[in-house]
Protein backbone atom coordinates (compact mmCIF):
# COMPACT_ATOMS: atom_id res chain seq x y z
CA UNK A 1 0.00 0.00 0.00
CA UNK A 2 1.48 3.13 -1.07
CA UNK A 3 0.77 6.23 1.77
CA UNK A 4 0.14 9.43 1.12
CA UNK A 5 -0.51 12.48 2.79
CA UNK A 6 -1.86 15.16 1.45
CA UNK A 7 -0.39 19.10 3.58
CA UNK A 8 -3.42 21.25 4.64
CA UNK A 9 -5.54 19.93 2.61
CA UNK A 10 -8.39 22.22 3.28
CA UNK A 11 -5.89 25.57 3.17
CA UNK A 12 -7.34 28.47 0.69
CA UNK A 13 -6.75 26.84 -2.97
CA UNK A 14 -5.43 23.59 -1.23
CA UNK A 15 -9.31 22.56 -0.76
CA UNK A 16 -10.49 22.13 -4.53
CA UNK A 17 -6.98 20.89 -5.81
CA UNK A 18 -7.40 18.17 -3.57
CA UNK A 19 -11.01 17.59 -3.44
CA UNK A 20 -11.38 15.13 -6.26
CA UNK A 21 -8.78 13.15 -4.48
CA UNK A 22 -10.65 13.09 -0.91
CA UNK A 23 -13.97 12.03 -3.08
CA UNK A 24 -12.26 8.94 -4.40
CA UNK A 25 -9.89 8.37 -0.80
CA UNK A 26 -11.84 5.10 -0.27
CA UNK A 27 -11.88 3.52 -3.65
CA UNK A 28 -7.81 4.22 -4.06
CA UNK A 29 -7.35 2.14 -1.80
CA UNK A 30 -8.38 -0.74 -3.73
CA UNK A 31 -5.55 0.22 -6.39
CA UNK A 32 -3.22 0.43 -3.19
CA UNK A 33 -3.00 4.06 -2.51
CA UNK A 34 -4.03 5.24 1.15
CA UNK A 35 -4.40 8.94 1.93
CA UNK A 36 -3.40 9.19 5.77
CA UNK A 37 -2.87 11.85 8.40
CA UNK A 38 0.10 9.42 9.76
CA UNK A 39 3.63 11.19 9.31
CA UNK A 40 4.44 7.50 8.51
CA UNK A 41 3.82 7.98 4.79
CA UNK A 42 5.75 7.76 1.28
CA UNK A 43 4.87 10.58 -0.66
CA UNK A 44 3.67 14.16 0.70
CA UNK A 45 1.28 16.20 -1.82
CA UNK A 46 1.75 20.01 -1.29
CA UNK A 47 -0.49 22.30 -2.85
CA UNK A 48 -0.05 25.79 -4.48
CA UNK A 49 -0.46 27.59 -1.36
CA UNK A 50 2.25 26.29 -0.09
CA UNK A 51 4.76 26.94 -2.43
CA UNK A 52 3.85 30.12 -4.16
CA UNK A 53 2.21 33.22 -3.34
CA UNK A 54 0.35 35.39 -6.33
CA UNK A 55 0.48 37.90 -3.86
CA UNK A 56 4.22 38.67 -3.67
CA UNK A 57 6.16 39.39 -7.05
CA UNK A 58 7.71 36.79 -8.50
CA UNK A 59 10.67 36.73 -7.26
CA UNK A 60 9.63 36.64 -3.57
CA UNK A 61 7.19 34.06 -4.26
CA UNK A 62 10.10 31.74 -5.40
CA UNK A 63 12.41 32.22 -2.44
CA UNK A 64 9.21 32.24 0.19
CA UNK A 65 8.18 28.45 -2.16
CA UNK A 66 11.43 27.03 -1.44
CA UNK A 67 12.34 28.16 1.86
CA UNK A 68 9.01 26.70 2.92
CA UNK A 69 9.89 23.71 1.08
CA UNK A 70 12.74 23.16 2.70
CA UNK A 71 10.80 23.16 6.03
CA UNK A 72 7.89 20.68 5.40
CA UNK A 73 9.80 18.47 3.18
CA UNK A 74 12.81 17.42 4.83
CA UNK A 75 14.11 14.72 3.08
CA UNK A 76 11.21 12.97 2.08
CA UNK A 77 9.56 12.15 -0.91
CA UNK A 78 6.96 15.00 -2.63
CA UNK A 79 4.84 16.28 -5.26
CA UNK A 80 3.95 19.65 -6.04
CA UNK A 81 -0.03 20.40 -7.06
CA UNK A 82 -0.43 23.62 -9.02
CA UNK A 83 -3.76 24.43 -8.34
CA UNK A 84 -4.49 27.24 -10.61
CA UNK A 85 -7.63 27.10 -13.18
CA UNK A 86 -5.27 28.13 -16.23
CA UNK A 87 -2.43 26.28 -18.16
CA UNK A 88 -0.24 28.99 -16.99
CA UNK A 89 2.81 27.95 -14.72
CA UNK A 90 3.72 31.43 -13.69
CA UNK A 91 4.67 30.88 -9.60
CA UNK A 92 4.43 27.10 -9.79
CA UNK A 93 7.05 26.33 -12.07
CA UNK A 94 9.53 29.28 -10.84
CA UNK A 95 9.69 26.83 -8.12
CA UNK A 96 9.68 23.43 -9.42
CA UNK A 97 12.92 23.59 -11.39
CA UNK A 98 14.32 24.83 -8.48
CA UNK A 99 13.48 21.90 -6.07
CA UNK A 100 13.28 18.46 -5.60
CA UNK A 101 10.40 17.70 -6.17
CA UNK A 102 9.55 14.10 -8.15
CA UNK A 103 6.87 15.81 -10.22
CA UNK A 104 4.68 18.94 -10.65
CA UNK A 105 1.06 18.43 -11.20
CA UNK A 106 -1.74 20.76 -13.07
CA UNK A 107 -5.15 20.23 -14.12
CA UNK A 108 -4.14 21.59 -17.51
CA UNK A 109 -1.34 22.29 -19.63
CA UNK A 110 -0.56 23.47 -23.05
CA UNK A 111 -0.31 20.68 -25.06
CA UNK A 112 3.85 20.86 -26.16
CA UNK A 113 6.68 22.42 -23.98
CA UNK A 114 7.59 24.24 -26.76
CA UNK A 115 4.20 26.64 -26.80
CA UNK A 116 5.93 27.50 -23.33
CA UNK A 117 8.81 29.93 -25.19
CA UNK A 118 6.56 32.13 -26.52
CA UNK A 119 5.96 34.93 -23.70
CA UNK A 120 2.36 35.49 -22.82
CA UNK A 121 0.54 38.31 -20.47
CA UNK A 122 0.98 36.30 -17.15
CA UNK A 123 1.99 33.13 -18.98
CA UNK A 124 -1.67 32.68 -20.19
CA UNK A 125 -1.63 32.13 -24.00
CA UNK A 126 -5.56 33.28 -24.12
CA UNK A 127 -4.35 36.63 -22.42
CA UNK A 128 -1.94 37.44 -25.45
CA UNK A 129 0.82 38.86 -24.94
CA UNK A 130 1.83 42.44 -22.97
CA UNK A 131 5.07 43.05 -23.03
CA UNK A 132 5.78 44.42 -19.26
CA UNK A 133 4.29 41.57 -18.29
CA UNK A 134 4.99 38.45 -20.46
CA UNK A 135 6.11 35.49 -19.27
CA UNK A 136 8.38 32.27 -21.07
CA UNK A 137 9.41 28.97 -19.76
CA UNK A 138 12.03 27.46 -21.63
CA UNK A 139 11.60 24.27 -20.29
CA UNK A 140 14.13 21.18 -20.45
CA UNK A 141 12.64 17.67 -21.44
CA UNK A 142 13.61 16.02 -18.57
CA UNK A 143 11.16 18.64 -16.74
CA UNK A 144 8.82 18.21 -19.09
CA UNK A 145 8.41 15.08 -18.55
CA UNK A 146 8.26 15.25 -14.93
CA UNK A 147 4.85 18.24 -15.14
CA UNK A 148 1.67 15.60 -14.76
CA UNK A 149 -1.91 15.90 -15.33
CA UNK A 150 -4.07 15.06 -11.71
CA UNK A 151 -6.35 13.59 -13.62
CA UNK A 152 -9.20 16.12 -12.80
CA UNK A 153 -10.72 19.66 -13.43
CA UNK A 154 -13.11 21.86 -12.83
CA UNK A 155 -15.90 19.56 -14.14
CA UNK A 156 -14.98 16.93 -10.92
CA UNK A 157 -14.96 19.32 -7.99
CA UNK A 158 -19.22 19.32 -8.05
CA UNK A 159 -21.01 15.74 -8.35
CA UNK A 160 -23.81 17.09 -9.06
CA UNK A 161 -23.03 17.73 -12.37
CA UNK A 162 -23.84 13.88 -13.27
CA UNK A 163 -27.43 15.03 -12.62
CA UNK A 164 -28.52 15.50 -16.12
CA UNK A 165 -31.68 17.65 -16.63
CA UNK A 166 -34.15 16.33 -19.24
CA UNK A 167 -33.37 18.41 -22.24
CA UNK A 168 -35.84 21.14 -23.25
CA UNK A 169 -37.14 20.49 -27.09
CA UNK A 170 -38.95 24.10 -27.16
CA UNK A 171 -35.87 26.14 -26.70
CA UNK A 172 -37.60 29.76 -27.00
CA UNK A 173 -33.99 31.50 -26.29
CA UNK A 174 -30.93 31.65 -28.84
CA UNK A 175 -28.21 32.39 -26.44
CA UNK A 176 -27.45 32.46 -23.18
CA UNK A 177 -24.52 34.35 -22.86
CA UNK A 178 -24.87 35.70 -19.06
CA UNK A 179 -21.90 35.86 -17.27
CA UNK A 180 -19.23 38.52 -15.46
CA UNK A 181 -17.65 40.43 -17.89
CA UNK A 182 -16.07 42.68 -15.89
CA UNK A 183 -13.30 41.59 -12.89
CA UNK A 184 -12.47 43.76 -9.78
CA UNK A 185 -8.99 44.73 -9.52
CA UNK A 186 -6.43 42.24 -9.21
CA UNK A 187 -3.09 40.88 -9.45
CA UNK A 188 -0.74 38.17 -10.11
CA UNK A 189 2.63 38.30 -8.59
CA UNK A 190 2.32 42.08 -8.56
CA UNK A 191 0.61 42.17 -12.52
CA UNK A 192 -2.71 43.31 -12.93
CA UNK A 193 -4.77 40.34 -14.35
CA UNK A 194 -8.50 41.52 -14.39
CA UNK A 195 -8.17 44.02 -17.39
CA UNK A 196 -7.64 40.65 -19.74
CA UNK A 197 -10.13 39.04 -18.32
CA UNK A 198 -12.72 41.84 -18.72
CA UNK A 199 -10.91 42.93 -22.52
CA UNK A 200 -11.68 39.06 -23.75
CA UNK A 201 -15.23 38.71 -21.86
CA UNK A 202 -16.71 42.00 -23.19
CA UNK A 203 -15.16 41.51 -26.65
CA UNK A 204 -17.81 39.26 -27.15
CA UNK A 205 -20.56 41.20 -25.88
CA UNK A 206 -19.63 43.91 -27.94
CA UNK A 207 -19.73 41.07 -30.95
CA UNK A 208 -22.68 39.44 -29.69
CA UNK A 209 -24.18 43.24 -29.82
CA UNK A 210 -23.98 43.55 -33.64
CA UNK A 211 -26.85 40.60 -33.94
CA UNK A 212 -29.14 41.21 -30.76
CA UNK A 213 -31.49 42.91 -33.61
CA UNK A 214 -31.90 39.36 -35.21
CA UNK A 215 -32.15 36.53 -32.27
CA UNK A 216 -32.78 36.01 -28.65
CA UNK A 217 -29.08 36.80 -26.72
CA UNK A 218 -29.88 37.36 -22.97
CA UNK A 219 -26.77 39.20 -21.07
CA UNK A 220 -28.44 40.50 -18.10
CA UNK A 221 -27.34 39.22 -15.27
CA UNK A 222 -29.46 37.61 -12.96
CA UNK A 223 -29.76 35.88 -9.64
CA UNK A 224 -28.81 31.83 -10.00
CA UNK A 225 -31.75 30.00 -10.35
CA UNK A 226 -33.12 32.72 -13.30
CA UNK A 227 -29.84 32.34 -15.03
CA UNK A 228 -30.80 28.52 -14.84
CA UNK A 229 -34.05 29.14 -16.06
CA UNK A 230 -32.75 31.09 -18.89
CA UNK A 231 -29.87 28.69 -19.42
CA UNK A 232 -32.58 26.10 -19.76
CA UNK A 233 -34.60 27.69 -22.36
CA UNK A 234 -31.56 28.55 -24.66
CA UNK A 235 -30.02 26.77 -27.89
CA UNK A 236 -26.85 27.78 -27.51
CA UNK A 237 -24.75 28.98 -24.55
CA UNK A 238 -21.60 31.15 -24.48
CA UNK A 239 -18.69 29.60 -22.27
CA UNK A 240 -15.59 32.34 -22.64
CA UNK A 241 -12.25 31.55 -20.84
CA UNK A 242 -12.00 33.12 -17.54
CA UNK A 243 -8.73 33.07 -15.36
CA UNK A 244 -8.58 29.80 -17.04
CA UNK A 245 -9.92 27.51 -19.70
CA UNK A 246 -12.11 25.20 -18.47
CA UNK A 247 -15.00 27.28 -16.94
CA UNK A 248 -17.90 26.09 -14.81
CA UNK A 249 -20.43 27.13 -17.02
CA UNK A 250 -19.12 24.14 -19.46
CA UNK A 251 -20.79 21.99 -17.24
CA UNK A 252 -23.52 24.09 -16.09
CA UNK A 253 -24.79 23.79 -19.83
CA UNK A 254 -23.91 20.63 -20.11
CA UNK A 255 -26.41 19.35 -17.24
CA UNK A 256 -28.95 21.22 -18.45
CA UNK A 257 -28.74 20.74 -21.95
CA UNK A 258 -27.75 23.82 -23.80
CA UNK A 259 -25.22 23.65 -26.42
CA UNK A 260 -21.83 25.36 -25.75
CA UNK A 261 -20.24 27.89 -27.73
CA UNK A 262 -16.44 28.77 -26.73
CA UNK A 263 -12.98 29.33 -27.61
CA UNK A 264 -10.96 26.52 -29.53
CA UNK A 265 -9.81 24.60 -26.68
CA UNK A 266 -6.87 22.63 -29.26
CA UNK A 267 -4.08 23.81 -27.02
CA UNK A 268 -5.02 22.57 -24.06
CA UNK A 269 -3.97 19.40 -22.27
CA UNK A 270 -6.07 18.37 -19.88
CA UNK A 271 -7.47 14.72 -18.45
CA UNK A 272 -10.64 14.08 -18.47
CA UNK A 273 -10.48 16.08 -21.93
CA UNK A 274 -14.25 16.01 -23.62
CA UNK A 275 -13.37 19.27 -25.82
CA UNK A 276 -13.71 17.85 -28.99
CA UNK A 277 -14.03 20.65 -31.63
CA UNK A 278 -17.49 21.36 -33.52
CA UNK A 279 -18.30 17.57 -32.08
CA UNK A 280 -18.74 17.97 -28.25
CA UNK A 281 -18.70 21.87 -28.08
CA UNK A 282 -19.07 24.76 -31.02
CA UNK A 283 -15.78 25.99 -31.27
CA UNK A 284 -15.07 30.11 -32.10
CA UNK A 285 -12.23 32.00 -32.59
CA UNK A 286 -10.05 33.40 -29.54
CA UNK A 287 -10.72 37.19 -30.85
CA UNK A 288 -14.06 36.40 -31.63
CA UNK A 289 -13.94 36.93 -35.53
CA UNK A 290 -15.88 33.89 -36.52
CA UNK A 291 -18.47 34.16 -33.59
CA UNK A 292 -21.46 36.16 -35.50
CA UNK A 293 -20.81 33.40 -38.53
CA UNK A 294 -20.74 30.83 -36.01
CA UNK A 295 -24.00 31.43 -34.38
CA UNK A 296 -25.80 32.39 -37.70
CA UNK A 297 -24.84 28.84 -38.87
CA UNK A 298 -26.11 26.50 -36.11
CA UNK A 299 -29.36 29.03 -35.39
CA UNK A 300 -30.03 28.28 -39.03
CA UNK A 301 -29.95 24.85 -38.70
CA UNK A 302 -29.82 23.95 -34.70
CA UNK A 303 -31.81 20.27 -35.60
CA UNK A 304 -28.96 19.03 -37.41
CA UNK A 305 -26.57 19.86 -34.54
CA UNK A 306 -28.66 18.81 -31.17
CA UNK A 307 -26.11 16.02 -31.32
CA UNK A 308 -23.80 18.03 -30.17
CA UNK A 309 -25.35 18.12 -27.05
CA UNK A 310 -25.61 14.66 -25.86
CA UNK A 311 -21.96 13.57 -27.28
CA UNK A 312 -20.39 15.92 -24.66
CA UNK A 313 -22.95 14.42 -21.79
CA UNK A 314 -21.82 11.24 -23.53
CA UNK A 315 -18.05 11.60 -23.45
CA UNK A 316 -18.42 13.40 -20.02
CA UNK A 317 -20.39 10.37 -18.52
CA UNK A 318 -17.82 8.00 -19.44
CA UNK A 319 -14.79 9.62 -18.80
CA UNK A 320 -15.43 11.64 -15.44
CA UNK A 321 -15.53 8.70 -13.29
CA UNK A 322 -13.94 7.86 -9.78
CA UNK A 323 -12.26 4.44 -11.51
CA UNK A 324 -10.80 6.12 -13.89
CA UNK A 325 -9.27 8.35 -11.76
CA UNK A 326 -7.97 5.95 -9.75
CA UNK A 327 -6.55 4.04 -12.43
CA UNK A 328 -4.50 7.06 -13.53
CA UNK A 329 -3.06 8.00 -10.02
CA UNK A 330 -2.15 3.89 -9.89
CA UNK A 331 -0.19 3.94 -13.37
CA UNK A 332 1.32 7.51 -11.78
CA UNK A 333 2.65 5.65 -9.17
CA UNK A 334 3.38 2.20 -11.47
CA UNK A 335 5.96 4.23 -13.78
CA UNK A 336 8.22 5.71 -10.38
CA UNK A 337 10.84 3.50 -10.26
CA UNK A 338 10.82 0.74 -7.48
CA UNK A 339 7.39 2.04 -6.01
CA UNK A 340 5.45 -0.69 -6.91
CA UNK A 341 7.84 -3.06 -5.76
CA UNK A 342 8.42 -1.92 -2.35
CA UNK A 343 5.07 -1.07 -1.44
Amino acid sequence: MIKIKILNPTKCRNEPTFRPLLFAKDMLKDYSIDITDSDDHDFLFIGMKDFFDKNKSLKDSTDWGLENLRKVTENGDYFLFDGQDSTSMMGSYDVFEKSDAIHMFKNQTLNKREDYKEPHSLSKWFFGNKTECGVSYDIPKEKWDRIKLTGYNLGSLLPHYHDFQPINKNKTIDMCAIYSATHAYSEEHKFRNDLFYTKHREGAWNTLNEIKNKYDIRTAKLPFEEYIKVLYQSKLSLSPFGMGEVCFRDFECMQFGTMIVKPNMNKVRTKPNIYVEDETYISVDLDWLNLKEKIEKVLGNFNNYSYIINNFRDKFKKEYTLENLCLHWHNIFKNLPNVMEKN
